[in-house]
């Protein structure tokens, strides 16, 4: 990860999360912060690669599912 995206990412935590749960209305919204942060790092986390798993699956099958991209040509036989 470059320090481009690091310092971009600390500096949107900074300004959408930090500031704005130190404004009193919406404190309701910020406390406890284990309730909402564990999980928003867990969500990014899983984001680092998107649609991971279902590339696992597609990965897992067989050939003869008809899934994959080795198609028989028009007018001739599929293979078997």
């Amino acid at each position: 990860m470059s320090w481009f995206v690091f310092w971009s990412n600390v500096s949107a935590f900074w300004t959408t999360v930090v500031l704005n749960c130190m404004q009193p209305v919406n404190w309701e919204y910020c406390w406890p912060p284990h309730e909402w942060l564990v999980p928003a790092v867990g969500d990014i986390m899983r984001a680092r690669e998107p649609y991971a798993s279902e590339r696992k699956i597609l990965q897992s099958l067989e050939h003869d599912h008809g899934l994959d991209d080795c198609r028989a040509k028009p007018g001739t036989k599929a293979h078997p």
